[in-house]
């Protein structure tokens, strides 16, 4: 099959942004007197709250007066809230989040259907006494007379009323709720721990000096425990305020027998604090078993590029001596974390640096010939449960750590100048177990938000992996004589029902991320074991351990899935549960991807074979790469000037553009669709398939049939850019089956406390009449990332003239707030038939494309 160079679009025409259509179905709200009735018990508890908040505070020396953090929970929108809460004095907004699964009640309803769940908005609000009160004789006059005028600039407050669900304070069981901390609290009593390290999240404060005050309580709370506070980070450009402290296990042993005294514990009722969450949980788990090795043979050498490393890895420390990656990393260990390692102990460092350098050992592909960049975050340490896993030390915030390493690599530290200003891609294979993704997006997702729009970097982030046991909906007699077939069905279904315990890890929900899953594939030889099980009958869907989206607002998440390795399970026995459960495997064996390993007493030679999304996150990092350097190779050509300022946006747009749901799609359609899910089914699988396996390989080559092109550029807020993809004649009026695949991606600044997030929104309709039907994700949520894939195909005869085209135009608005720069954004347009239809797409793609007019650095197109 001949292969033919990527093409490049010539200069877009510059235009208006497309209007956008469509919003919100009506809802019906409740009269006013029932709202009134069902309202007036809440402000009364916001009260008593504040009462019991004044009491707490007397006498303290910090001069702080009685606040709390308020919980408003509306159906629907209110326009120009967060103006009218600014002209209270005394109130402070702190964010907002969209809500939408508030279940219809209270007399809320969908004016269409009454039994649909509904959607708002959850407001925090920081307030004293003044302002509260001033809140409660608004509603009290409200009350009274719906139709009241309120004094200029709150009469959002009455819309407010008039649509509030919910008023209350949050409380100690909000700082709490899903982070883990109890049964991390449990499991130190119960292995005679004597020091219980926390962190907390406080809320951010605009005011520095207010900061410091909520500091220092929280310094006099712990001190009175018998505790300290370690360290503290404060980040004012992702509203961000952690504080890392101790305290000694005594004070949490009777509190932990008897819970209904939660509510009263010190720290708990802390009014500035949001969260509560144990340290240490971004900890991977790795086999002790190393006795299950193989050896790497030796390889030819490679002659290194002396051009500065593209890809950073954010890791544990690897075996830098090992065979595979001898002289292939630079490693910049400023905390001296390699100090804490034994040799045999470097294991996901070793295997992440392995996958990206090399791949799968088992393929035999050409290794990097750029170095790797590597930061070590984590060190080794033995769990409760004695198992051997590595970790971000107890006595360093992860936010705080991730922000020095990236500062680091683009800025000067006193005399020193950047270490490595040429990283592109910065890798992390790592994860928060104990912060599953839920509405709000998590400080460190905030963080690589922020540093990717502030450095022009690419964060490659791992989902996440879910090991618990799948618990199938059969009996357990049953289950033996299961064809392959309805097995794989059979796991679908029960992964598919347990999604709520397998969402994304922190920071896999960062929407300037590209997010990776895993799929049971890898290269390793078929292995024959009675006492395990394959769970799929074919190779290539989505893993049993695979973290499941949506991201931040329902976008797409993960975005793409890579090969991970094949994930045996074996069935649990010793239940009395009468239905079939199956649990995870680990070891080091096949089948699984084949990476470097120290050996059992540190081995320079060693190979096993593992799994989960670390790996997939690191063959991305790996095939970004060698997409830079075809990037490189397409900037050399005569009359081409892509700006290496485009390099990031496409990298990202290339990452994406080979995905597609292709028998996954097909498969989970038909084991999962039913009447009650139908309608939003594209919405519902999606967050299990997000856009498809990506067949990088695939975008980096045209053929006959196919044309891939490239567009780069940037626009500020209300501009619009088109770009015209010729059509072939030879096209024309024929009937064969074709596909049009359009991916956008950029990197867009955050706000956030504002509930979109988002700063900026780009997108493109895809709407044509050569392929106009969508295919794979829903055409909702791919635009609510910051990347728009869409797959489109048609196989109907359509006529039209030489020199006509697709017209595709990429527009910009605003989102949450001013755009501060234009944006960078990558396009990539792929038209194509099948193999061997005797068709020149791309000659005549080519032949009709205008000379190329260069991207001006820093401007438009």
């Amino acid at each position: 099959m001949a292969e033919h160079p990527l093409l490049i679009f010539p200069e877009p025409s510059l235009a208006e942004r497309a209007k956008r259509s469509g919003g919100g179905g009506k809802v019906r709200v409740p009269a006013a007197q029932r709202q009134a009735g069902r309202l007036t018990p809440q402000f009364q508890r916001l009260q008593q709250a504040m009462d019991r908040q004044r009491m707490a505070l007397q006498g303290n020396s910090f001069g702080l007066q009685p606040e709390q953090a308020l919980v408003i929970e509306t159906i629907g929108s209110i326009e120009n809230f967060i103006n009218a809460v600014k002209k209270v004095d005394g109130l402070e907004w702190l964010g907002e989040f969209e809500v939408d699964d508030i279940d219809p009640e209270y007399g809320f309803e969908d004016a269409k259907d009454p039994e649909k769940k509904l959607k708002g908005r959850l407001f925090l609000i920081m307030t004293d006494q003044r302002a509260l009160q001033e809140l409660q004789n608004l509603f009290t006059n409200w009350q009274q007379d719906n139709t009241i005028s309120f004094p200029r600039g709150l009469a959002p407050l009455k819309q407010a009323f008039a649509h509030l669900h919910t008023i209350r304070p949050w409380d100690a069981e909000d700082r709490i709720r899903d982070t883990g901390i109890i049964e991390d609290w449990k499991d130190r009593i119960e292995h005679g721990q004597q020091i219980v390290p926390f962190e907390a999240e406080l809320w951010f404060r605009n005011s520095p000096g207010r900061q410091q005050q909520a500091q220092r309580y929280l310094s006099d709370v712990v001190d009175a425990l018998g505790g300290e506070i370690v360290q503290q980070c404060v980040i004012p450009q992702i509203t961000y305020h952690g504080v890392l402290g101790k305290i000694p296990i005594d004070e949490f042993s009777a509190l932990l027998a008897e819970m209904a005294r939660l509510r009263t514990f010190r720290l708990l009722q802390c009014e500035d604090i949001m969260h509560i969450r144990p340290v240490g949980q971004c900890a991977i788990r790795v086999s002790d078993y190393l006795s299950e090795t193989g050896t790497a043979e030796s390889e030819a050498p490679t002659a290194l590029s002396q051009e500065g490393p593209l890809v950073a890895m954010f890791d544990g420390l690897p075996l830098t001596g090992h065979r595979l990656l001898d002289g292939r990393l630079i490693v910049d260990d400023p905390d001296d974390y390699e100090s804490a390692y034994q040799a045999k102990e470097r294991l996901h460092g070793t295997a992440m640096a392995s996958l990206i350098c090399h791949g799968d050992v088992n393929e035999n592909a050409e290794p990097l010939t750029r170095p790797l960049y590597v930061r070590p975050i984590m060190q080794p340490r033995r769990g409760f449960d004695g198992q051997f896993v590595e970790a971000i030390p107890d006595d360093v915030l992860p936010v705080d750590l991730v922000h020095r390493a990236v500062r680091r690599l683009y800025e000067s530290e006193g005399d020193e100048p950047p270490v490595a200003p040429s990283v592109r891609v910065i890798n992390l294979s790592v994860c928060d177990r104990y912060r599953p993704f839920d509405r709000g997006m998590s400080a460190w997702a905030r963080l690589l938000d922020w540093l990717a729009w502030k450095y022009n970097v690419l964060f490659v982030v791992s989902a996440g992996n879910h090991t618990q046991d799948i618990q199938l909906n059969l009996r357990r007699a049953d289950f033996q004589n299961l064809a392959a077939e309805e097995r794989e069905r059979r796991v679908i279904e029960a992964i598919a029902a347990d999604t709520r315990h397998r969402r994304l890890l922190a920071p896999a929900e960062a929407l300037n991320s590209i997010t990776l899953a895993a799929t049971h594939a890898d290269a390793s030889p078929a292995t024959a074991n009675p006492h395990l099980i394959d769970p799929f009958a074919q190779n290539g869907l989505p893993s049993t351990t695979s973290a499941h989206g949506p991201g931040y607002q329902r976008a797409i998440k993960p975005d793409i899935f890579l090969p991970g390795g094949r994930q045996l399970l074996s069935e649990k026995l010793g239940t009395t549960h009468p239905n079939a459960i199956l649990q995870t495997t680990f070891f080091n064996r096949a089948p699984g991807q084949c990476v470097a390993s120290p050996g059992p007493a540190g081995e320079l030679d060693r190979t096993i074979h593992t799994r989960g999304t670390s790996n997939a996150a690191a063959l991305a990092s790996r095939w970004a790469n060698v997409l830079f350097d075809l990037i490189q190779q397409l900037r050399s050509q005569p009359g081409t000037n892509l700006p290496a300022e485009y390099d990031v946006v496409l990298l990202k747009t290339l990452l994406v553009h080979g995905a597609d749901w292709a028998n996954a799609g097909a498969l989970y359609t038909s084991i999962l669709k039913n009447d009650q899910n139908s309608r939003t089914f594209k919405d519902y699988v999606g967050r299990l398939l997000g856009y498809g396996s990506a067949d990088v390989a695939k975008v980096m080559v045209c053929t006959d049939q196919r044309a891939t092109v490239l567009g780069a550029g940037t626009l500020d807020n209300e501009e619009g850019h088109e770009f015209f993809l010729p059509l072939p004649p030879s096209l024309s009026a024929v009937t064969e089956k074709r596909r049009l695949t359009i991916t956008l991606a950029w990197i867009s600044p955050v706000n956030s406390r504002h509930h979109s997030y988002r700063t900026a929104h780009l997108w493109f309709n895809p709407k044509n009449d050569l392929a106009p039907s969508r295919m794979d994700a829903d055409h909702r949520a791919v635009q609510r990332g910051t990347v728009q894939h869409e797959v489109l195909e048609g196989a109907k005869a359509v006529d039209y003239q030489d020199g006509d085209t697709i017209a595709i135009k990429v527009s910009c608005r605003a989102d949450a707030g001013d755009i501060p720069e234009p944006i960078r954004y990558g396009l990539a347009v792929t038209l194509e038939v099948a193999d061997g239809i005797d068709i020149p797409i791309y000659q005549e793609v080519r032949d009709r494309l205008r000379v190329p007019v260069p991207v001006q650095s820093g401007g438009r197109v």
